[in-house]
């Protein structure tokens, strides 16, 4: 494409990160590439670009790029929305306990911003406080949402319901209030 004089843009970019995540780490170096490309032709404000940056590059398994992306975007007022939060999400997910207190500003954020009555942004919420060591805070966050009358989906049910699961018999209570709401929907 560039050999023939055909200069990309933000889409053309978006289409090369989603073919190229799906590979792997082994591509990691053509990410690094491409990225130096966004950011030689400013594309680097473009809010869908930059959440294909942050997935690929936790897909290639370079996360503290994924969180400087992030940082970037925070640094300069560029608008993060539901798919950023939850790529975001995901990431310090993956992190576990050491990435709890990022985590926490994340869920500050989506707080401020009124962004937690969306159920995708919730149920990210709920994984990354149980694989950050705080099961308890994942469990009071699915009680939020059923008391600000947000209908939990399957995904929603199926987070609470396997971190409950890890809880042990201590939970069995929690379990069954659960799945009644299941089975009264």
């Amino acid at each position: 494409m560039i050999g023939n004089h055909i200069q990309p843009d933000e889409i053309t970019f978006t289409n090369i990160l989603t073919a190229i995540s799906s590979l792997g780490p082994s591509e990691l170096e053509k990410v690094v590439q491409i990225h130096q490309q966004i950011t030689q032709r400013k594309f680097d404000s473009n809010v869908i670009l930059i959440n294909s940056l942050i997935k690929t590059y936790t897909k290639c398994g370079e996360l503290s790029k994924s969180i400087k992306l992030y940082n970037h975007m925070i640094g300069n007022n560029i608008t993060r929305d539901k798919t950023t939060l939850i790529t975001i999400l995901a990431t310090i997910s993956s992190l576990g306990p050491g990435a709890l207190e990022k985590g926490k500003k994340i869920h500050q954020h989506i707080t401020k911003h009124k962004l937690d009555t969306n159920r995708a942004v919730i149920n990210s919420l709920i994984q990354m406080y149980n694989n950050c060591g705080e099961p308890n805070k994942s469990i009071e966050l699915y009680d939020r949402m059923i008391e600000n009358n947000i209908k939990p989906n399957k995904m929603n049910f199926a987070s609470i319901l396997s971190i409950i699961s890890n809880l042990g018999p201590s939970a069995l209570e929690k379990g069954k209030q659960i799945h009644q709401q299941i089975t009264h929907r």
